[in-house]
């Protein structure tokens, strides 16, 4: 929490693609919290509005009404440059396709996310280190990613999204492309990555796996988003 604020207060979110008759109301009037420490789950089916969602609080699509606070920041009133500084300080990003650098290494993925930052060199080397190690690993650090299993690919995907500290980690579909032992390792680094490094997590799944880890779950469809499924 921010000064008793939650870390994520997304209001009456609202997003329309094309217009009159052919408009889509992907996002109809969402309302939607997360806290630090925590992991928040938006479940629903494909074409629900989930991924836009995210997209919307993450800064890379601005709605077209309502207002999204990232802790104690007003998102949909920053210009570009602040907006982009925003995501690469505030937000890590973790996607359903990996979208990792195939012919470099594990190590050399999350040194990128580093080197843009500002962050090079010995410090960078040491800092990949540390998160893929904590991701669980240490013994990959030098494989190529293209080598690497799906459950691997996930785990540098969620190691480089939390290479510059960001206070908020949004998953779109994390456990899509997983069997079940993979998609179970992911779940638990999510759920530990919210408790130990004090980060918000907000996943957007069909995969009602990831209720298991969940601090709170929640049901959109048709851009609507109803009471939580779970609430602990």
């Amino acid at each position: 929490m921010n000064g008793g604020r939650p870390l994520l207060d997304a209001k009456r979110l609202v997003k329309v693609f094309g217009s009159g008759h052919t408009a889509v109301r992907a996002v109809d009037r969402v309302d939607l919290d997360a806290n630090a420490g925590e992991v928040t789950l938006v479940m629903g089916p494909s074409g629900s509005g989930k991924t836009t969602l995210l997209t919307m609080i993450g800064g890379l699509l601005r709605p077209t009404e309502g207002s999204i606070e990232v802790d104690g920041v007003e998102v949909t009133g920053l210009g570009k440059v602040e907006l982009a500084r925003f995501r690469r300080e505030t937000v890590g990003f973790v996607f359903q396709s990996f979208n990792l650098l195939e012919t470099l290494t594990a190590q050399e993925n999350v040194e990128v996310a580093l080197n843009v930052a500002g962050v090079s060199g010995e410090r960078a080397h040491e800092r990949a280190t540390e998160l893929l190690a904590a991701a669980g690993l240490e013994e990959r650090l030098d494989f190529r990613t293209r080598d690497l299993s799906g459950g691997e690919k996930q785990r540098v995907s969620i190691a480089r999204a939390l290479a510059n500290r960001p206070r908020l980690l949004l998953a779109d579909e994390p456990t899509a492309n997983l069997d079940s032992r993979h998609g179970l390792e992911v779940m638990e680094l999510l759920r530990g990555l919210a408790r130990d490094q004090g980060c918000g997590v907000v996943a957007v799944s069909h995969d009602a796996r990831l209720e298991r880890i969940a601090s709170r779950a929640f049901w959109l469809e048709d851009g609507r988003l109803g009471p939580a499924v779970r609430d602990s």
